[in-house]
């Protein structure tokens, strides 16, 4: 078995467009450059890494690649063989009707509403639970009757009880109508797919971008793909200069967790990954010192004293007085970026109502904030 091909683009540089430039760069007849397939995370990071490579050939005809989307395997599966065979993905307007009609039909027992609206919006959540417990791989049937001991308050076990909605229910209604739930279908087809490269590897280059492995079925795949003759797996942003004591102390929560466990999942040394770093950056060098700086773990924190604090040069902090003001200052900062021909603003967040409080003060100048949502 070959070398795992791990690389990482670090991150004050534009990750899409030197990927990009980098593939366009490595091929040398045009012909070449599109036979190639790129697994990205996401539709908008499929559609980014389109747009990239347009800039990138700055208006030469180009014959891309194929981009797919990890989280839109259903709109182009990866491979015809063995995908057939899974189940047809149950639609979510559908399962929410299906939840809404088991919530009712409990008539108000264990807790359940009996007005349609709520029990909707509760068929909602029990959906987005099924979700991802489906992405973790846990299964929902075995663990939640033991979530509630005997010494537990009895509204655990009231929940319990209710929660049998998803646990038998629900699998009972799939299994009768012949349909899987989204989520699940999705981790069937990367099992699927990574099954059937590693019995007959493609002849094509296969270059996994910007996924992080959050979900084991991904990292799995990733696995594979790294293994593949032609296959490549490029990580957003790793951090390479954090020293080895701070990188062993990080915590589940720490924004390189995920590519710590990742790396290990991929027996990868963080020192075997290679850095491509050869592209415009986008941010001073001293942002990222002082970013890294800012993260460090509770156990390096030593380090504040060992180490000159670097110069952040055009960062600010915003103090608002509440949510109001800080959500209609964010605003006025997007929509100022508008009077500057070419440039570009966005908001960061894992504060879902910020948002979209954000987005609300927008649509006051007829703004209409592009959402990704995560």
């Amino acid at each position: 078995m070959k070398r795992p091909a791990i690389a990482t683009i670090p991150p004050h540089i534009p990750f899409l467009e030197a990927l990009a430039a980098r593939w366009l760069e490595g091929s040398a007849a045009p012909e070449c450059r599109a036979d190639a397939l790129f697994l990205v995370p996401t539709r908008r990071a499929a559609r980014g890494l389109t747009d990239a490579f347009l800039r990138q050939s700055r208006g030469t005809p180009l014959l891309l690649p194929r981009i797919v989307a990890l989280g839109g395997l259903d709109e182009a599966p990866l491979a015809l063989a063995g995908a057939l065979s899974v189940l047809p993905a149950v639609s979510a307007p559908r399962r929410l009707a299906v939840l809404t009609r088991l919530i009712l039909a409990l008539n108000g027992r264990h807790g359940a509403p009996t007005l349609a609206d709520r029990a909707w919006r509760l068929a909602e959540a029990l959906a987005d639970l099924l979700d991802e417990a489906a992405r973790a791989e846990i299964d929902l049937a075995g663990t939640l009757p033991r979530a509630a001991g005997r010494d537990f308050a009895a509204h655990w076990h009231v929940t319990v009880e209710f929660l049998r909605i998803i646990t038998h229910a629900w699998p009972a209604w799939l299994a009768e109508e012949g349909f899987a739930d989204v989520a699940a279908r999705q981790i069937k087809l990367l099992d699927t797919q990574a099954a059937a490269w590693e019995a007959l590897p493609p002849a094509m280059p296969v270059i996994a971008a910007g996924t992080t492995g959050a979900i084991p079925a991904v990292t799995r795949l990733l696995r594979v793909i790294a293994h593949l003759p032609g296959g490549q797996v490029v990580l957003p942003g790793l951090d390479t200069e954090l020293d080895e004591a701070s990188w062993d102390a990080l915590n589940d929560t720490h924004p390189q967790a995920s590519l710590r466990t990742l790396l290990a999942a991929l027996n990868v040394r963080r020192g075997d990954v290679a850095v491509w770093g050869d592209f415009p950056a986008v941010a001073p060098a001293e942002r990222v010192a002082a970013l890294r700086l800012a993260l460090l773990p509770a156990a390096a924190l030593h380090l504040w004293h060992e180490r000159p604090v670097p110069r952040a040069a055009g960062l600010q902090i915003l103090a608002p007085a509440d949510q109001q003001e800080e959500a209609a200052s964010i605003a006025l900062l997007l929509r100022g970026a508008l009077e500057h021909p070419g440039a570009t603003a966005a908001l960061v967040t894992p504060d879902r109502t910020l948002a979209q409080r954000v987005a609300a003060e927008l649509l006051r100048f007829g703004v209409v904030a592009d959402d990704s949502a995560g």
